[in-house]
């Protein structure tokens, strides 16, 4: 076997010093994780970052894997895949190493090697700020130099997964050779004892960021992992074609009183004209006012940033450098989340969709005037409000049509202090939710939205607007129409 190990020892006066302290710092880390192959016999590398370590051994690796290289100078390790399978060769594994400081304190890493066996979902040439991943055990690249639907460059150095809304939702996350790409695993069964992964994905949501030379962001994407393609479903309202489930939602709850599924239909949140998902509740009925989970790539907590508007942070540049972050409304502003003048073009109403537009590739903001044609179904309407109360939504009726279809009452983030609102105070109207859904039409300063709502005392105050203002620092769920 050529070069298995080409160990470089690299001895430098500071490792004297180093040597001397009581805790020796040391650092050996694989960014990615791993070496991702697409064919038998093809060889790949995978960079390492290192500090304080002099030389690495490899421990294991796969059958029929071989280690090529280990560059310490260049921080590469190369491997080579299996030629054949015809005896006990691995399609997939581990490469463990040991790093070795001066004095001989070690790190272990340990890097994901396989030959993947689907094809790549590859999006390089449908930029967008939101990618769809439906297939598990997959591969998805996409272009990490061009932002929004435009398509103008970026200066991208690196890219990071900034945060997901479970551990290991997106893995393995790689820029080399000008391309980004990240890998979804098949979901762990929930049976301990049975070792069969169900053929879908976990669903949740994540953000990868660009970072530049300097370590600012300067873009971002929304991962939208879901079990199914929202495409497929999608219905047609006021002869457009929608779809049928809130973004970055799993399912469409359609009235089931099911705690999972209506927490699960809910979706991201969005300030008007923020391409960026802020996350929902933790839970169904928003018990606790406490925000859904988020984690980094390390599998750390992280939590939602909350940041008042001014002169600096009121702004697009700000929004897109902290997409981790609600930029709460700016009084002198109309409670905009911009701090001076409102930007109409974030989310136009007609033309070109914008590089703002949180919607995946093909699909836009929804108008006003679909949610304009729907009303409350006459049957719903006619409910038991105990029942209708457990639904936390309404059956909308189509009045050219007379079809239905289920929006879920998701409440808002308030564009005050970002708590998230899904109880109307109002003491001659308690209501146990109310449902917000952006529109990228505009009315002066606020924009506009559709709202819904249910009433505890007589259903003849159960109220919908299609267009109700509301102040764009607000956070609301969407839904996308085909472009």
């Amino acid at each position: 076997m050529k070069n298995i190990l080409r160990a470089v020892v690299v001895v430098v006066a500071l490792a004297a010093a180093v040597a001397c302290e009581k805790t020796e710092v040391k650092q050996f880390v694989v960014p990615s994780g791993s070496i991702l192959l697409t064919a038998p016999g093809q060889t790949g590398t995978a960079s390492f970052l290192t500090h304080n370590i002099t030389s690495i051994r490899v421990v294991s690796y796969p059958d029929g894997w071989r280690v090529d290289d280990i560059d310490l100078y260049e921080g590469t390790i190369t491997v080579t895949a299996p030629s054949t399978f015809d005896d006990d060769e691995a399609t997939e594994g581990k490469v463990s190493l040991i790093g070795y400081t001066p004095t001989g304190a070690t790190q272990s890493v340990s890097v994901y090697v396989a030959i993947l066996q689907n094809p790549d979902v590859d999006y390089r040439q449908t930029p967008s700020n939101c990618y769809i991943a439906t297939k598990p055990d997959t591969r998805y690249l996409f272009d990490p130099f061009r932002r929004g639907t435009s398509g103008e460059p970026l200066q991208t150095e690196s890219v990071e997964l900034l945060w997901q809304s479970s551990n290991n939702l997106v893995k393995y996350l790689t820029f080399k050779d000008g391309v980004a790409s990240f890998y979804i695993e098949k979901a762990e069964s929930e049976d301990k004892d049975d070792k069969e992964k169900p053929d879908a994905v976990t669903p949740g949501n994540a953000v990868i960021a660009a970072r530049n030379a300097a370590g600012d962001i300067i873009w971002s994407w929304h991962i939208w992992v879901t079990t199914t393609d929202p495409a497929a479903d999608a219905v047609e309202i006021a002869g457009r074609t929608v779809m049928n489930r809130n973004l970055g939602a799993n399912v469409n709850s359609n009235g089931e009183a099911d705690e999972e599924k209506i927490l699960h239909s809910y979706g991201m949140y969005y300030q008007w004209g923020r391409k960026d998902p802020l996350v929902g509740a933790a839970s169904y009925d928003f018990s606790g006012n406490t925000d859904a989970r988020m984690y980094n790539a390390a599998g750390r907590r992280i939590y939602l940033q909350y940041t008042a508007s001014d002169a600096s942070t009121g702004t697009v540049e700000y929004a897109v450098a902290h997409p981790d972050a609600m930029i709460t409304g700016a009084e002198n502003n109309g409670f905009d989340w911009l701090y001076s003048q409102h930007d109409d073009t974030l989310w136009p109403e007609t033309g070109a969709k914008s590089d703002y537009d949180p919607c995946p590739a093909g699909w836009r903001v929804a108008a006003g005037d679909i949610f304009a044609a729907l009303t409350i179904s006459p049957e719903d309407d006619g409910m038991d409000w105990m029942q209708a109360k457990k639904m936390y939504g309404w059956h909308l009726e189509d009045t050219s049509t007379g079809k239905t279809y289920f929006f879920t009452a998701g409440g808002r983030r308030n564009y005050f202090d970002g708590r998230l609102d899904n109880v109307n105070s109002n003491p001659d109207r308690p209501l146990p939710w109310t449902g917000y859904y952006w529109s990228c039409n505009v009315s002066g300063d606020d924009a506009r939205c559709m709202f819904f709502d249910l009433n505890t005392v007589t259903r003849t105050y159960n109220g919908y607007e299609p267009h109700r203002n509301l102040q764009r620092a607000n956070a609301t769920p969407l839904r996308c129409v085909k472009q």
